[in-house]
């Protein structure tokens, strides 16, 4: 089954999502996401995150996979640092393709500095309130 949107928990500061939510730090390559599975309440994802230490006025947004395919980032399963194993069975990175980051490399062009720059921003626009459910 092929996804039709991942999930975000970002912090909101008056009802505005930020580019800067969703930004990865030097060292990293990829940017933490959730599969959308009905299976898993959202509230459930928000609790494993506060769980896990992200604090503030935590709210999950929806980012159709269309975009992350536009934006050339690839899916990848990875462990989750949540309490909860449902909630880490869902989560997944998306990051730029190997080529791409070997690319940027051979620029010496750090990957979250070309994440940061492009990417960032262009999920921060399309990123919309999860109503969960379809």
């Amino acid at each position: 089954m092929r996804t039709q949107s991942v999930l975000r928990v970002v912090v909101t500061k008056r009802g505005k999502v930020k580019p800067s939510e969703f930004r990865i730090r030097e060292g990293e390559i990829g940017l933490s996401l959730f599969r959308a599975d009905e299976s898993v309440a959202p509230d459930a994802i928000l609790d494993a995150v506060r769980a896990a230490g992200k604090q503030g006025e935590l709210v999950l947004v929806d980012i159709p996979a269309a975009t992350i395919r536009r934006l050339g980032l690839v899916l990848v399963s990875t462990p989750g640092g949540t309490p909860d194993p449902e909630v880490n069975r869902l989560h997944v990175e998306a990051r730029f393709s190997w080529w791409k980051r070997m690319w940027l490399r051979l620029r010496r062009r750090p990957v979250h500095a070309a994440f940061n720059n492009t990417v960032a921003v262009v999920l921060a626009a399309e990123a919309t309130p999860y109503g969960g459910g379809s």
